[in-house]
């Protein structure tokens, strides 16, 4: 199981990427902003915001994972998970 702070920095990493991929202010970046309904997220941001999210953790990410998690809390709850799974 994560630590807590281990949590924290794994939501901190992906709000940044997002910030920066949707060029927001990180502020403005909550777990439950969503892609699509707040980012207005278009097909080339998800392949921009998975390549950032792949070269800031280390394991391919589909455009399909990044779909399926509507929400930037989603996806750091996914990204978590995925890995935990490889480091067990």
């Amino acid at each position: 199981m994560k630590e807590p702070n281990e949590a924290i920095d794994i939501d901190e990493r992906v709000t940044t990427i997002v910030a920066d991929v949707f060029n927001e202010d990180a502020e403005s970046i909550t777990r439950s902003t969503e892609f699509v309904g707040d980012l207005n997220a278009k097909s080339m941001d998800i392949i921009a915001l998975l390549a950032a999210l792949e070269g800031e953790f280390g394991f391919p990410i589909s455009a399909a994972d990044v779909r399926r998690n509507e929400t930037v809390g989603e996806a750091s709850d996914w990204i978590s998970q995925e890995l935990d799974a490889r480091d067990a």
